[in-house]
């Protein structure tokens, strides 16, 4: 319960300091290890004044306070790309990372 509640502070913070950068931008949670060290957050949504979609992956290191490694990130060709199709395609790129941190979602 600790670890769910630490989770979802933490998440609260991090996403009212994204979404005051930009109106179109959405963070979500997509998993975390066991013991709750790592947690992979998606930041998705369209680039300011644009309508091309992107999705950024990272992990994050709770009991450390930093992000571990590159951020996976995608971001479509032309404003016709669709959101879910780019958020998807980061995804199936993270899914090794998301294994190399034992993270479950």
């Amino acid at each position: 319960m600790k670890k769910l509640l630490f989770t979802i502070t933490t998440l609260s913070i991090f996403s009212s300091h994204v979404v005051h950068a930009s109106p179109m931008v959405r963070v979500k949670a997509l998993g975390s290890s066991p013991r709750g060290q790592y947690v992979a957050f998606e930041e998705f949504g369209y680039k300011d004044g644009q309508r091309i979609p992107y999705s950024k992956i990272r992990v994050r290191n709770m009991w450390k306070n930093r992000y571990e490694g590159k951020a996976i990130s995608v971001i479509g060709n032309k404003r016709t790309d669709r959101l879910n199709v780019v958020r998807d395609k980061a995804k199936d790129l993270a899914t090794k990372k998301l294994k190399e941190f034992n993270i479950t979602t």
